[in-house]
């Protein structure tokens, strides 16, 4: 007589896959499970592969630019300051004079800090009435002249405020930016002298 067996269940996918994840936190794979050839390891934050013994460089720099060839001649494009046209020297010269001659001092802002060589906006268009013989004395000139400095040629800097707008009051403090004095280094000594 045949004995028949009754149909055996077989585990689900979600069973099978279960039971493998158990497996896997028990043991750890196996060396059955590992393929021949490991698959290449990512090398993350470039997306490309790279081999598991290959030791990573960092990337090349990128080749040094050439150096841009200014023109021999180029002569600086002259400043015009209250309607009255300057060179670029004569302007050196003038600010080079008002830091000499400025009554500069520290002021401190609430909240912003301290600011060192300060001058008021007053001071600067007095500065220039009385010292700059071009303005012979016209304050309308020497005013239009600060707010060219200040707010086309950026040479001034106003302090506690927003924006960059000359007023020539007490109560605006300014300060010459660094480019000033990079201007005015590269004068010839004699020049510097005449002042």
């Amino acid at each position: 007589m045949d004995v028949v067996q009754a149909p055996r269940r077989t585990a689900t996918v979600s069973e099978r896959i279960t039971q493998r994840l158990h497996d896997i936190q028990r043991k750890g794979t196996s060396a059955d499970d590992k393929p021949d050839d490991p698959a290449p390891k990512m090398d993350k934050g470039k997306g490309k592969a790279v081999e598991a013994d290959e030791v990573v460089s960092p990337m090349p720099l990128s080749p040094v630019a050439p150096a841009k060839v200014l023109p021999e001649s180029t002569a600086p494009e002259p400043m015009v300051l209250g309607g009255i046209t300057f060179t670029p020297a004569a302007v050196s010269q003038m600010l080079a004079r008002a830091t000499s001659e400025l009554p500069l001092r520290p002021v401190r802002f609430p909240l912003l800090g301290e600011y060192q060589d300060t001058f008021t906006g007053e001071e600067f268009v007095t500065w220039l009435q009385e010292s700059v013989k071009e303005f012979a004395g016209n304050i309308d000139l020497a005013e239009e002249a600060a707010e060219a400095l200040t707010e086309q040629h950026d040479l001034l800097r106003r302090l506690g405020e927003f924006g960059n707008q000359f007023q020539g009051s007490d109560d605006a403090f300014y300060q010459f930016r660094p480019k000033v004095r990079r201007l005015y280094i590269f004068l010839p000594v004699q020049n510097l002298s005449a002042l």
